[in-house]
């Protein structure tokens, strides 16, 4: 399986997130618990994609909130998106 570029895992992740986000508030609307739960388990898969797939492609680290960055914070190599 090829690794999915860190733009592809921006992206799925703000997707999941946002999507985790509407179907809590579809659930609080119309008074559907069930939702709500789904809606847990939707965000709880994006921050498992993020701690899997946003790392640096050199080191391997971890980088949090410098996805979007154009060098790792840990070794300061260039980041292709």
């Amino acid at each position: 399986m090829k690794k999915p570029s860190l733009k592809h895992v921006l992206t799925i992740s703000w997707i999941l997130f946002v999507l985790g986000i509407l179907l809590i508030l579809f659930g609080y609307w119309f008074r559907a618990f069930w939702l709500i739960i789904a809606a847990l388990f939707v965000m709880l898969a994006a921050i498992i994609f993020l701690a899997v797939f946003n790392r640096c492609p050199h080191c391997g680290r971890f980088l949090g909130h410098a996805g979007g960055a154009s060098f790792c914070p840990h070794c300061g190599r260039p980041l292709k998106g």
